[in-house]
């Protein structure tokens, strides 16, 4: 990818960085505005509290032990600048092993052990200076597990269990909040001596329904009733903690034609959400999965998750609550075992991509965790069955499982980001698969560009606003995948390098050193308004109606309508829009992948709508031309500028599409050749890549209709891509 990059008052130069030569890559031209501070629900700044975190607690014994450091605390958390966490082991054991119960209350916890256990651990926490120095890293969520919080009968090590008891008096949970609370008022302090500091949050219960509904005999509405006692027994003894759920380990609000969402998290907000004061999601990548199967929700169908619930959020309570994304990540199904480089990259890739779109709502998100313990050795059984996610491996894996710990690979997630903060800057991508964010801070500037696409990209960043502040240095860090292993190149330059290529999914932050310190002086205000109906079935030629009103307009800005759809695949997902009464064009473009490999497309098309249509009431009709699926969310982001702000390919969010059905790739699955059919007489260029993202085959110009002959292949998945100077067509082949 190249990047250019023009400054205001004719400073002009090019910055480039080559990963290899004959790479065609697709072209987008990005903006910077330097000089614009860009404001999401009064929140300008980079919180790494919030974003840069491990899924760890301070205290934990997984720091100690024969690593490649003396201080493994120190070596990561503070040279990557990282904060913790989520704890959900603590409060379990503890009750699993030296709670008994109370004489006088059967089904409830003896409070003298929950106060001598509180005790003793501030007592230890006091005389421990190292657990010390990280407290103000440790903006803490704490979580119980499933057993032996949940009230079904099944014991603790103790011999007893809570109380199933469900009257009005003693609703179904509360033995199992009271405990709780307990526990989070005696085990904690106010930081120093006086104890560990205590969490700001409480999960009520870790992944419920995953292990409760869908492989259990419970119904969702007891889980979630189960949630309210406890929620209003935890605050008879903590009564300022923020407490949220349900923790779900896959929110696929589409399955069934939306029968999920309507029994899970719409019954969830229904029943619970009075008692609840954040929206606990976790949220996976699956990359490999069943032999090769690729289920993402980075890109758009992470939006549309967002989406649906943000929205009915605000239906319900009249505002968006926010989200504790408390786990998120990849997991690495086809490669349970050992551990390899390549395992690693896939959690990787999907991490950055995340990161990049929890950046756009920092004001509706608590707190989010990369799921990340630091050894796990609970998880790991053998040098052939350890556990997918660890910060640290034995050094000599995946030869045997002995040696120092190292870092895996995935520290480089952190060493990627270890500099970035400050206050945000304008940032702007016309191609929804390149995500693109900024900030500033002093004389420094952080400029992070990701690609969701599985080819690289080429891009020409175009800048604005640094007046004469002339550029000292630049460094850059490149997250990418090499063959099978991720490799983060850093480089400094002294001048400014001639070229940059972005890889396929991969990540790279710029920083730029200038003379003087960077103001941005301009504002660009940006507020997220939500339509007043939301799930409506699609009917072919049948316009379905929206309001968003309430909405507050400037003399410069820009908006994007955001329109969630689930359909079953071959459906349509370009719609015809009116907005107020105005047709306006649909980009064919949306983030991230086709989502083939999932059941159905759940996603948000991204649509620019001109800001002089824009009304304090507003009105969106949305056809399309055949039947089945829904609108499951409607909104829009409108941006309110203090200055008129150019850009350098208009407000188009989308890419040059050639229209995808002239191009046939047949036979699929095939025997290691197959055909390019297109029905104009036009030519293109074609490459082949493996899931690693390695390039296997190239031919730079291919006509009309061409045999492909690729049986020197092993068997397996790649992915043809039609290229000219944009991806045309990209699509998955089999050769057996």
């Amino acid at each position: 990818m190249r990047i250019k990059i023009w400054i205001s008052y004719g400073l002009c130069f090019i910055l480039m960085i080559f990963l290899g030569s004959d790479i065609l890559a697709q072209k987008v031209e990005v903006d910077v505005q330097f000089n614009v501070k860009h404001v999401v629900g009064n929140v300008s700044m980079f919180d790494r509290n919030k974003f840069v975190t491990i899924h760890a607690d301070v205290p934990e014994r997984e720091w100690e032990g024969d690593n490649f450091t003396t201080d493994l605390r120190k070596d990561f958390l503070d040279r990557y600048d990282v904060y913790l966490g989520r704890n959900t082991g603590g409060i379990t054991w503890y009750l699993n092993n030296q709670v008994t119960e109370d004489p006088e209350r059967p089904g409830y916890a003896n409070p003298a052990d929950v106060e001598a256990i509180g005790r003793n651990l501030k007592n230890q926490y006091a005389v421990n200076s190292v657990w010390q120095a990280y407290e103000h890293r440790n903006d803490q969520i704490i979580a119980a597990q499933l057993h032996p919080f949940w009230p079904d009968g099944q014991l603790t090590n103790q011999g007893w269990a809570f109380s199933q008891t469900d009257t009005e008096v003693e609703p179904f949970g509360t033995a199992t909040g009271e405990y709780m609370g307990r526990f989070i008022r005696d085990a904690f302090g106010e930081g120093g001596t006086a104890g560990q500091p205590r969490p700001d949050y409480v999960e009520i219960i870790n992944e419920p329904v995953w292990h409760l509904v869908d492989y259990g005999d419970e119904s969702a509405e007891k889980v979630f009733r189960f949630h309210n006692g406890v929620a209003k027994a935890i605050r008879q003894t903590v009564p300022d903690i923020q407490i949220g759920g349900y923790c779900t380990a896959f929110p696929n609000h589409e399955t069934n034609g939306f029968q999920e969402w309507n029994n899970r998290w719409k019954l969830f907000m229904d029943i619970s959400g009075e008692y609840m004061d954040y929206w606990s999601i976790h949220l996976y990548d699956f990359p490999s999965i069943n032999n090769g199967k690729q289920l993402y929700r980075k890109g758009s169908n992470m939006e549309a998750t967002f989406d649906m619930m943000e929205q009915y959020s605000f239906l319900k309570f009249g505002e968006v609550k926010p989200f504790m994304i408390s786990e998120y990540g990849a997991q690495m199904h086809d490669y349970f075992g050992a551990w390899s480089p390549y395992r690693d990259w896939l959690h990787l890739k999907s991490v950055n991509s995340m990161m990049l779109q929890f950046m756009e709502r920092p004001h509706i998100i608590n707190k989010t965790i990369n799921f990340l313990p630091v050894k796990a050795e609970w998880g790991t059984k053998g040098v052939n069955d350890t556990y997918n996610h660890r910060l640290m491996r034995r050094e000599n894996e995946p030869e045997s499982y002995t040696g120092q710990w190292v870092y895996s690979e995935l520290v480089k997630t952190y060493q990627l980001w270890s500099e970035v903060n400050g206050t945000r800057i304008d940032t702007y991508s016309p191609n929804a698969d390149i995500l693109v964010d900024g900030y500033v801070e002093g004389k420094n500037a952080y400029l992070i560009l990701n690609n969701l696409n599985f080819e690289p990209a080429e891009i020409d960043l175009k800048s604005h606003g640094l007046s004469d502040n002339n550029i000292v240095s630049i460094e850059i860090k490149h997250l990418y995948l090499d063959g099978d292993a991720p490799v983060l190149s850093t480089s400094v330059e002294s001048s400014v390098p001639e070229s940059l290529l972005l890889a396929a999914e991969g990540t790279m932050i710029l920083e730029l050193t200038m003379e003087e310190p960077i103001e941005p002086v301009q504002s660009s205000i940006e507020k997220k308004y939500y339509a007043d109906t939301y799930l409506q079935e699609i009917v072919s030629e049948t316009p379905i109606t929206f309001n968003i009103d309430n909405v507050e307009v400037g003399e410069y800005g820009e908006a994007v309508l955001r329109v969630g759809i689930g359909r079953q695949h071959g459906k349509s997902l370009a719609p015809s829009v009116l907005f107020n009464g105005q047709n306006i064009h649909v980009p064919k473009n949306f983030r991230g992948d086709d989502q083939e490999d999932r059941a159905t497309f759940f996603g948000v098309l991204e649509i620019p709508v001109s800001y002089d249509l824009i009304k304090q009431k507003n009105e969106v009709q949305i056809t399309f031309s055949d039947d089945g699926g829904h609108v499951s969310s409607v909104a829009m982001q409108v941006f309110n500028f203090s200055v008129p702000i150019e850009r350098s390919v208009g407000n188009v969010l989308d890419v040059p599409v050639y229209d995808q059905d002239n191009i046939r790739i047949s036979p699929n699955p095939n025997n290691g050749w197959f055909a390019l059919e297109f029905k104009e007489d036009l030519s293109f260029a074609v490459t082949i890549t493996d899931l690693s993202g390695r390039e296997v085959f190239r031919q730079s110009e291919i006509k009309v209709k061409e045999k492909i002959d690729v049986n020197y292949l092993a068997p397996g998945v790649y992915v043809v891509a039609v290229l000219n100077n944009h991806t045309i067509k990209s699509e998955r082949i089999i050769i057996r």
